[in-house]
């Protein structure tokens, strides 16, 4: 069985460093590394390392031989998997994207005009044949008025 201090490097970070064979002297892949140095990442990110912390633990991790030499890079970091505490409140439903809003406003703008466009065209035919036969009728009702007297 491991002992505890073979799984502290590990705690909290991946199930692959645990258990039944997670002896100090078992040599490391490319992945682990990758993966100890994307965890590192992240709690730098988050602000529990700063620059030069992270720097040297990236690089204990990079040149890291077997587990025991990534012993030590998580000892006084909380374990992964623990809910970040923020102090950002959640964003509220219903707030999209400005940009969207503005292109709906535009299609629906759209829409719109073109619906009264073509409500309004065949009412301005209707109109147009209202004035001709206005036009027509009074010229030819002149037109018999002079030829009466």
């Amino acid at each position: 069985m491991p002992s505890q201090y073979s799984q502290s490097w590990a705690r909290g970070f991946s199930p692959l460093f645990s258990g039944p064979h997670s002896d100090q002297n078992v040599r490391v892949s490319d992945a682990e590394r990758q993966a100890v140095a994307d965890r590192l990442a992240e709690h730098f990110g988050d602000g529990r390392l700063d620059q030069s912390e992270f720097d040297e633990r990236v690089g204990r991790a990079m040149n890291a031989k077997t587990r025991a030499d990534l012993s030590g890079l998580f000892d006084d970091l909380p374990e992964t998997g623990a809910p970040a505490v923020t102090d950002c409140p959640r964003r509220r439903r219903g707030r999209g994207h400005p940009a969207l809003l503005l292109v709906l406003l535009f299609v629906l703008a759209l829409t719109v005009g073109h619906a009264v466009f073509w409500a309004a065209v065949p009412l301005l035919w209707l109109g147009l044949l209202v004035a001709a036969v206005l036009l027509v009728t009074r010229a030819v009702g002149h037109t018999r008025a002079s030829h009466d007297r």
